[in-house]
Parts: C-alpha cells; structure tokens; sequence
C-alpha cells in the first residue's frame, strides 16, 4: 500500500515539476527572444536558423536558474493539491509520516539533483562556449568591457586584453620580463601571438629593456613563455562557467588559472553543493505540508513557501558572493544553506507534531473533570 502511495506521490511531483519547468523556460526564452531577435537577424543570412539555435543555446543557462525555482514550487503545488482533495489527510492516516512522505519522493529528489548537476556542469558551460565563438548578442566581443588577463609564468608576467582558444591566439600582449630578483629587465608588446608547435610566435612585436633604453622591433617574434596553448580555455573562461573537471584541475594545479585559487574553489563546492541546496528546498516543502484547516490554508501556505524560499535564494547569494570574494571560506560559503535549510524543517517539524499533541490532548484534559463527576454521581 505505502509504495502505491509512494509512486503516486513521486509521480504528481515530477509531473507538476516538468510543467513548471517547461512553462517559466517558455517565458524566459520569449522575453530572450524579444531582447535579441534583433541582433541575431542582423548578423545571419538564415534568420529562421539563427533564432533557433540562438534559443537553444540560451536554454541551458535558463534551465540552471529555473530548476530549483521549479523544485520548490512544484513540491508546493503538488502538495496543497493533495490536501485540498483530502488526500493528504488519508495518506497520514494509513500511518505515513513526514519523514516517510519524504522517502517516497526521494527517487525524483534524486532525479532532479542529477538533471540539474548535468545542465550546470555540462550543457551550460558547451552552450557558452559556444555563444562566445559565435560572438553575437550578448556575447558580442564588440561590446565587451571584459577587464584584461594577468598571468604569472615563472620570472614573467603577462597581460592579455583578449584570449580565443578556438583559434589559440592571443591578442593585445604585454610580457614584462624579470630577472631572479624580481626585477623588470625588459618589457614585450605585441598585437597578437599565435601558438605554434610547443612556443608562441608575436606579431607586430616591440620589446624594450629597461637596462640600456634600446627598443627592438620585429613583424615576428619567437617567446618561449611559460603558457601550454591547452590551457587558453580555461584562462578564457570564469570559474562560474567551467565545468567541474576544469575547476578540479585548477584547484589543484593553482598555477593554471588567471584568478585567485579561493575563486576556483568556492565554485568548485557550489557545483556539487547547488543540487543538494534544491533537493532540501524539495524536502522543505514535505515539512511544509499539513492538511486543510479551512480554505485559505493552503494558498498561505504557498505563500509562507515561497517566502521561505526567496529569502533563502538571497542567503544564498549573499554567503557565495562572500566566498567569491575571499571573505569566507569556500566550503562554508557553498554549503551554509544546506544545514540551515534542514534546520527549517526539522523546526517546522516539531512545531507541527507538538500541535497535534497539544490538539489531543486538551479534549482528554477537557472532559476528565466531568467523567470523574459523573462517577461520583453514580
């Protein structure tokens, strides 16, 4: 009886989760598509064609933003759905607790923190990649204000105003040249460098040394710099967008990335911690439901639930960015509103298991004195 329960209940919130899913991607690729329909029919000659995949691209990132807002709406929904058809008053009185309730959907938590771990990890980072190559909207290279690259490779550091990996070319070079010391000994500007074999080959080159005022210009320039071509693209791109086998990469080869290691690290964690984060949002809203106690119950408890949830999408956003920026530690910054999450629950919990026994007790309180009277009385 209790896995017919448990499948029926696995079912009614996956399905209610699909829809939502499904509709808010609907929205946000239509006010996508009204935003810059107008760019990608500029720049192709098969206007149809360039829409489509220029949607199809975005929906992976649409889909990373949308699953958990999906997650905790349709565990509402399905829900106040089942307690508004008295079901949910049966499903507690065949003996299923909340801690039960929440085992029988644990196959689609599962479900959905796996289909979100694959969007965040592997659609959306391949889609990027691909809307920065084609260059078009809002990843136009024409209206970057991306800030430059800086590198440290050994005695040399570099800066680098743009990085294309497709082609393994860098453009707007400057190398500053130090001697053992640390000090600057000369200093190489380029326009652009193409990888060539195992070293770099500069174009348009001027390289100055400090020590005796010479400059020496050259249309070609071999540098034998510290830099694997393979590595460009995980310089070209922000931890936020790599996948998680770059981030592993970097954290534990530091010298490879472009920004500081706590960077690297803190989206590292938050990769696996963010389907985690949904799959208690999930549980959250099993603690969250209660049969009917009169018509408005249900839509309050809606509204408490995403309420509840808006404020810990912005808790959230707040101790990453902390971590994003150094001033907490990358475990802490990714995995603080798991406990805190589950903290919410197990108090919403108790607060409703305590009602229920205050609720039965006081008939029994209430009628003791008058059953003892009535003894007496016989």
């Amino acid at each position: 009886m209790r896995s017919i329960i448990a499948r029926y209940v696995a079912r009614l919130l996956l399905g209610r989760f699909v829809l939502l899913l499904l509709g808010l991607a609907a929205l946000m690729l239509l006010l996508q598509f009204l935003a810059d329909s107008d760019q990608v029919i500029a720049a192709s000659d098969r206007a149809v064609r360039a829409l489509t995949l220029y949607m199809v691209l975005h929906l992976p990132e649409i889909l990373a933003e949308l699953i958990p807002v999906a997650a905790l709406l349709a565990g509402l929904v399905s829900f106040a759905e089942l307690a508004r058809h008295s079901e949910l008053t049966a499903i507690y009185g065949g003996g299923l607790s909340k801690a039960g309730l929440g085992v029988a959907i644990l196959p689609v938590v599962v479900l959905i923190g796996g289909f979100q771990f694959l969007i965040e990890d592997q659609a959306r980072p391949a889609a990027l990649a691909e809307l920065r190559a084609w260059g078009i909207g809002d990843y136009d290279p024409a209206n970057s204000q991306a800030a430059a690259t800086w590198l440290r490779r050994g005695p040399e550091i570099l800066r680098i105003q743009t990085i294309d990996p497709s082609q393994g070319e860098l453009r707007g070079v400057t190398i500053f040249q130090r001697d053992e010391d640390g000090n600057l000994v000369a200093k190489i500007e380029a326009a652009h460098a193409m990888a060539e074999g195992g070293s770099w080959m500069l174009f348009d080159a001027a390289r100055a040394e400090v020590g005796s005022a010479t400059v020496e210009t050259a249309l070609r320039m071999p540098w034998s710099g510290d830099l694997a071509p393979g590595d460009l693209e995980v310089l070209a791109i922000s931890p936020p967008e790599m996948p998680l086998v770059d981030l592993l990469r970097v954290v534990r080869h530091p010298q490879l990335g472009s920004q500081p290691a706590y960077r690297y690290e803190t989206w590292l964690q938050e990769r696996l911690a963010s389907p985690v984060t949904t799959a208690m949002l999930l549980l959250l809203t099993v603690a969250l439901a209660r049969p009917p106690r009169g018509r408005a119950t249900q839509g309050t408890l809606i509204a408490f639930g995403i309420g509840i949830g808006f404020v810990l999408w912005t808790f959230d956003g707040i101790v990453l960015n902390f971590g994003d920026l150094g001033l907490l530690p990358p475990l802490l910054a990714a995995w603080t509103p798991v406990p805190v999450i589950a903290a919410i629950a197990a108090s919403i919990v108790v607060h409703d298991h305590g009602s229920r026994r205050r609720s039965h007790d006081l008939p029994d309180r209430g009628n003791g004195p008058r059953l003892a009277h009535a003894a007496d009385a016989d």
